[in-house]
């Protein structure tokens, strides 16, 4: 076999770094856009995260702080009063009980599912650091009498929340049905 002439040799190295140039400049271009979706990606979290700031500064303020006494938001003393009557079944919170919970703040308190979910988990918390259940309910349903903004309605509205909650597993506890008459002897209601 003949070898290729000193031209013709000159030419297919030319054309095979050529290739291996376009190669390489794809392989580079390649990574950059990668980089660059990664990047996308990161700058979107951070902002996520930072537009979620203020409500996780918020929750870590009050977790700093244990206590009712910082309670001022009556759909919090809401959710706490809801997760103190579906724990006094007895036994662990079930999904059921942490499902009723969930929809009662959405359809009461226009929650979308995300905000309602992060309530359900800021009364457990607080619910583990509260003092006993019928103190618990004794202080929130005063919070919430006094509050110049609830009227009849809204208090109605959160008996019968409390009830679906003392529902969702069954016929309600002695416990729990302890519980509502705390919330309803504050609210003057009648059972």
């Amino acid at each position: 076999m003949a070898r290729p002439s000193g031209a013709r040799y000159t030419f297919l190295m030319q054309i095979l770094l050529g290739i291996l140039a376009f190669l390489v400049g794809v392989a580079v271009w390649s990574w950059r856009l990668r980089m660059a979706r990664e990047g996308a990606r990161e700058a979107a979290d951070m902002a996520r995260t930072a537009a979620n700031l203020p409500r996780r500064l918020t929750f870590k303020y009050r977790a700093g702080r244990n206590g009712l006494d910082l309670i001022d938001d009556p759909r919090e003393a809401a959710a706490i009063m809801m997760m103190e009557v579906a724990r006094a079944r007895g036994g662990p919170l079930t999904d059921r009980q942490s499902d009723v919970i969930s929809e009662e703040i959405i359809r009461h308190f226009s929650f979308e599912l995300d905000d309602a979910h992060e309530l359900v988990a800021h009364a457990a918390w607080v619910t583990n650091k509260a003092p006993l259940p019928q103190e618990t309910m004794r202080r929130l349903s005063h919070m919430i009498m006094a509050d110049k903004y609830l009227g009849p309605k809204e208090v109605v509205d959160l008996d019968s929340m409390l009830v679906a909650v003392s529902e969702a597993e069954g016929a309600p506890t002695r416990d729990q049905l302890s519980l509502l008459q705390v919330f309803r002897d504050k609210a003057g209601l009648r059972t």
